[in-house]
């Protein structure tokens, strides 16, 4: 014998196959309603162009949710399209998830869309030198919820090697991560900071997120042979001159100094 569950049909509770479609008139108006007034959205997601490119991204994912790593179903815009129309084909605003991430997802938009909830949050972006204190000022200046993206951190975590060492299949993993964090935080307003600890400064920051966020942007400037002489009591062994040398030339307009030491 199939299960059964409870739906209602014309307003009346009704028991059917668990299986059976049962379409309510909740979800009969709404699709009217689509069909009406909004065209050229239902257009949009029925077309070869939009098949081309959900197929695109499943596969750049690798067919995972983005979020909890199941078994994706679906292709998601992190910033609406109903918000950003000119955005619905970027592939930096599209996310593969399982239908519960997408659900969850969904239940928050519409609680900035109705609630009048508001983007807080500050991206922050921290560069300097190696050993400069990029760190340091970071735990200076954290909240209790805060996220932080530290490449160096991350590379140890994965390794196991000392700070600054590492392997190139790894920074693969890392950067992955990095491009994925991007994207989901255009849409993102948990946090009250978000930290990125970075050596150079990364225009994609910027280019991917200026529109939704307010960016800070903080180098740490430190005497270079004090760096290098702690890089050197911690036993990490990196081609310092050359970074130094690619710091120098670095364009940090619009950076706020913190000097360190």
């Amino acid at each position: 014998m199939k299960p059964t569950k409870l739906t209602f049909i014309n307003g009346k509770p009704t028991l059917v196959s668990y299986d059976k479609v049962v379409r309510t008139d909740n979800d009969k108006a709404y699709n009217f309603h689509r069909n009406v007034e909004e065209s050229d959205y239902v257009k949009f997601y029925h077309s070869t162009e939009w098949k081309h490119k959900r197929q695109e991204i499943l596969e750049r994912d690798y067919g995972l949710c983005q979020r909890c790593g199941m078994d994706a179903e679906l292709v998601d815009h992190i910033i609406p399209s109903k918000d950003d129309w000119n955005d619905r084909l970027n592939n930096d605003n599209l996310q593969s998830l399982c239908r519960g991430c997408h659900k969850i997802k969904t239940k928050r938009e519409w609680m900035k869309h109705h609630k009048g909830m508001e983007s807080y949050m500050n991206i922050n972006i921290v560069c300097g030198l190696p050993a400069s204190g990029k760190t340091t000022y970071v735990k200076r200046h954290m909240t209790e919820h805060d996220l932080i993206y530290d490449y160096d951190e991350l590379m140890h975590a994965l390794s196991g090697l000392p700070m600054q060492q590492g392997n190139h299949d790894i920074h693969d993993y890392i950067t992955l991560f990095f491009d994925q964090l991007l994207r989901k935080l255009k849409a993102e307003q948990t946090f009250n900071n978000v930290w990125i600890i970075k050596t150079l400064p990364d225009k994609r920051i910027d280019t991917l997120l200026s529109n939704y966020h307010r960016i800070n942007h903080i180098v740490i400037v430190a005497d270079p042979n004090i760096c290098e002489e702690r890089l050197r009591e911690r036993k990490e062994q990196i081609s310092f001159q050359k970074i130094l040398n690619s710091f120098k030339t670095a364009d940090f307009t619009g950076y706020r100094v913190v000097k360190n030491g």
